[in-house]
């Protein structure tokens, strides 16, 4: 897989300052991918799971809850063409489920990104919940 240019680490940064947490946000995650067919750098992020240990919730995997500014989040490209958003999932193989996405240009590199209602399932829990040490751990 190619490595993603500079300047779109840059702008996952610039769309992570976006997300509002509705509580405390976890480690996002970030995925690139570049689309010879469609010459597209495809980007997509989501906040990590958090696994409660220990108590009687023990095992119990949420996702963080947070909100988005698009407007903002628009602005950061050059240009959008298409702006979507997937409400439901697709099915069992739709591993994106709910998610928005924008596809435009970002300093000439073509990119569709899409922020994730939630983490993907292959992805272990980012942060961990200790309830017997009332503590956080951010595992990623």
């Amino acid at each position: 897989m190619a490595s993603p240019p500079e300047s779109l680490t840059r702008m996952a940064h610039l769309v992570v300052v976006e997300l509002y947490p509705m509580d405390i946000l976890s480690p996002i995650g970030c995925h690139f991918f570049y689309n010879k067919k469609n010459q597209q750098w495809e980007v997509s992020l989501f906040a990590s799971a958090t696994e409660i240990v220990g108590g009687e919730k023990d095992g119990i995997v949420n996702s963080s809850n947070f909100s988005a500014d698009l407007k903002s989040i628009a602005g950061i490209f050059t240009e959008v063409h298409r702006l979507d958003w997937q409400a439901l999932s697709n099915g069992s193989e739709d591993e994106v489920g709910p998610h928005i996405s924008f596809e435009g240009n970002y300093e000439g590199h073509e990119v569709w990104l899409r922020i994730l209602a939630s983490a993907p399932k292959r992805f272990e829990a980012g942060r961990k919940v200790n309830v017997y040490e009332c503590q956080l751990e951010d595992v990623w």
